[in-house]
């Protein structure tokens, strides 16, 4: 739109513009009118805009350079004409300048004024009032047309139409189509027009001023999801706010464990005698327990609010206002900012709103940046236990090797000694070793995979078990903090049901490790367990401290947890997987002061459950030719002795290239080799053997059945862990015979 028919002598406007629109195309139209009316034009201006003018010039057939080489256009600093020669309080400045154009030979003066000039020196609502009044009176005594340009978000619509009462000429843009207001050529009174035009530039403000919001959130959020650590989020988004003019100065105090953190402090340019008026008097810490920021978004002081002792000290500083603003994403408060700032033309009053948006886009990424500190956590503990596991397997083996020729001599001597004394001293061996080897297990429970493949687990035995695991926890701390706990069984399902036994006892470890937690000052832990119609039910009670409703719906939740530092939210949420898993059941029942109890339920799993949890075998026992291989020459010896005894032909190798030589020259019955040797693993051995002889019995034994992958056990017929007894290692033999009858001599 060509809006140069609308400019006449002797009349100011008001060009109400954008920071996203600067209407050059208006200043343009202004410029070529003022030439075509042989009117010299001067643009008072700080900003670096001469191309742009020069491309809207050409339109109507001007050129930049010319027009300045000729005078009849002047470019001039703003800030130097208003500010420096002090023009805004003495407006008779533009006389001279008038009478200077009029000299030089033109029919009058044009001034564009780019009024930034006086928001950027802090100049109040009052002075521009005068200004403008005063800019009246010239230009209808003298021959001046003038063009104020306001930029909407800088000064905001209320302070713009406080000036309309001087000057009832607007031009401003709706879309790409321009608005101009002329007294002139009105359909409407002046006041209906203004009226319509401050509804209009006021949503128009409000739209600018959210999508100022959106803009400048989304840049934040871009920068702060590249940080790698929280202080270095509030330490983004408060030196984003200060250095974009919505503040001077700012710190940020932390909630942690519902205090505030006063000693690790954020902070940008504040003095520390303006923090000290807040830290000392504890102003912030008692708004943070009262709750008041529960509710209200925001705080505004003033200076004038101010008692005398801190009004002095701020304005020392030339502060105007400040305005603490929580941290906060739901109901979660992180911490409080706390900003001030030293121009009277920023109100906190109208970027509150704004300013608390932002932080809660912090609060959001600071609760999305713990998401994933817990998860980074955990997988570093993953890998930690990993590591573990793989080292503790290592010496669980170790020890393993060490307790099976202990035991098996043992039991060899007793199966040859009479004397009841040196056979006492035999069985308090024996049970030592086997003490020994019942931790071991416990190590490497703790240590292996997770993962089974289901198998039928005696649920009773299992409880029994995981008490024992956990025992080592609750009963030390319960020593350590004199406060007993006491674990109550009552176990009569007499049921198996499907699932790995490792996991089945970390249901309950867990679950025992939890109601001892809740009771720091000591109870009881009641464990029961019933079948009733096909469904095994086990009830685990404590007597702790209890949850209330909205605890209960979170906590198998994964990264949910009551216990702080303590816990990683993980334990429950793995239960219920388990849970989940075995198509079973868990539900919970808790009441804060009366303890909590889970009830979970298993299907029952019938069958043939003898068979398959090898708990008796009636097959007959037949003396076989057996090689047993191991590197170790004291477990090898041992097992050769144990099997001799009960008279199986054995020969024992501590190579396993020797092992392949005899098993190729000789006609065995059956073959026990060691997970690990020298040269070949176990596993390789079998394949081995099984290529030169398909129906040889192949038995595995190891210290260590972590490491076998369920693909090993393509070629092994049974796996022994070490150490065993005399009735294990017989019963795997009888286990894996199939042999042609030819090649058994029955025992007697």
């Amino acid at each position: 739109m060509d809006v140069r028919s609308y400019f006449k002598e002797g009349l100011r406007y008001n060009l109400i513009s954008t920071e996203e629109d600067n209407q050059l195309g208006v200043l343009s139209s202004f410029i070529a009118w003022s030439v075509e009316k042989g009117r010299r034009c001067i643009y008072f201006t700080d900003s670096q805009l001469h191309e742009d003018l020069d491309f809207n010039l050409k339109k109507y057939g001007l050129n930049l350079v010319e027009l300045i080489g000729c005078g009849k256009l002047l470019l001039e600093s703003a800030k130097e004409f208003f500010i420096e020669r002090k023009t805004f309080i003495k407006p008779r400045n533009l006389v001279e300048i008038i009478n200077n154009a009029l000299g030089d030979g033109y029919s009058g003066l044009s001034i564009i004024s780019d009024s930034d000039v006086f928001f950027e020196n802090g100049f109040t609502e009052d002075v521009l009032y005068n200004y403008e009044k005063e800019l009246n009176s010239i230009v209808k005594s003298y021959s001046l047309s003038a063009l104020s340009c306001y930029n909407i978000d800088r000064f905001g619509v209320d302070t713009l139409f406080a000036l309309t009462s001087l000057n009832p000429y607007f031009i401003y843009k709706v879309g790409r189509e321009i608005k101009v207001y002329s007294r002139d050529k009105a359909f409407y009174s002046s006041a209906e027009v203004k009226d319509i035009l401050y509804g209009f530039l006021k949503r128009r403000e409000k739209i600018n001023k959210q999508n100022k919001v959106y803009q400048y959130i989304g840049k934040l959020s871009g920068e702060l999801s590249y940080k790698k650590d929280e202080s270095d989020i509030i330490q983004t988004g408060l030196n984003s706010i200060c250095q974009t003019a919505y503040a001077h100065h700012g710190f940020v105090v932390m909630v942690r464990d519902g205090r505030l953190d006063e000693k690790n402090i954020i902070r940008y340019r504040v003095p520390d005698e303006i923090m000290d008026v807040y830290l000392k008097s504890d102003f912030i810490e008692k708004h943070h327990r009262n709750n008041i920021f529960h509710m209200a978004k925001s705080m505004i002081h003033t200076v004038d609010e101010m008692e005398d002792d801190k009004k002095a000290i701020f304005e020392r500083y030339n502060i105007y206002s400040c305005i603490i603003i929580p941290i906060k994403y739901n109901d979660d408060i992180y911490g409080y900012m706390w900003l001030t700032t030293q121009d009277r033309y920023i109100s906190f009053n109208e970027t509150a709103e704004f300013l608390y948006e932002v932080c809660e886009t912090m609060a959001k990424m600071i609760t999305e940046y713990r998401k994933y500190k817990k998860i980074q956590d955990s997988l570093i503990q993953s890998r930690k236990m990993q590591a573990l596991g793989e080292f503790t397997g290592g010496i669980a083996h170790e020890f393993n090797n060490i307790l099976t020729p202990i035991i098996s001599y043992v039991q060899l001597l007793k199966s040859r000694l009479t004397d009841p004394i040196l056979k006492k001293y035999l069985d308090i061996i024996e049970e030592s070793a086997n003490d020994g080897a019942k931790i071991v297990r416990r190590i490497q429970d703790f240590s292996r995979n997770k993962k089974r493949e289901k198998e039928l687990v005696d649920i009773d035995r299992a409880i029994e078990q995981a008490v024992e695991i956990a025992r080592p926890k609750w009963s030390f701390e319960s020593q350590i903090n004199n406060s007993p706990i006491d674990i109550n069984l009552n176990l009569n399902s007499n049921a198996f049901v499907e699932g790995a036994v490792t996991e089945v006892k970390e249901i309950f470890v867990n679950l025992i490790s939890n109601a001892a937690d809740a009771m720091p000052e000591g109870g009881s832990i009641n464990i029961s367990s019933y079948t009733e119609g096909g469904y095994v039910f086990v009830n685990v009670s404590d007597t702790g401290a209890g949850m209330d409703k909205n605890t209960v719906e979170k906590i198998f939740e994964p990264f949910f947890t009551t216990k702080n530092e303590r816990g990683n939210g993980l334990g429950l949420s793995i239960v219920y997987n388990i849970v989940m898993e075995m198509k079973g059941n868990i539900e919970v029942e808790s009441c804060p002061g009366r303890g909590t109890g889970f009830i979970l339920s298993f299907p029952v799993k019938s069958g043939e459950v003898e068979e398959k949890l090898n708990k008796s075998n009636s097959s007959k026992y037949y003396k076989y030719k057996i090689l047993i291989v191991d590197d170790q020459a004291p477990v090898a010896d041992a097992v050769s002795e144990m099997l001799k005894s009960i008279g199986h032909d054995v020969t024992a190798v501590y190579d396993d290239d020797r092992a392949v030589e005899l098993f190729k020259e000789r006609d065995f019955d059956c073959v026990i080799c060691d997970l690990t040797m020298l040269r070949y693993s176990g596993v390789q051995i079998a394949r081995m053997f099984k290529e030169i002889k398909p129906d040889i019995p192949f038995i595995l034994m190891t210290g260590w059945p972590g490491g076998l992958k369920s693909s090993d056990l393509k070629y092994i017929d049974e796996v022994v862990q070490k150490p065993f007894s005399i009735e294990e290692i017989s019963s795997a033999i009888c286990k894996v015979g199939k042999l042609s009858s030819s090649a058994r001599l029955k025992l007697t």
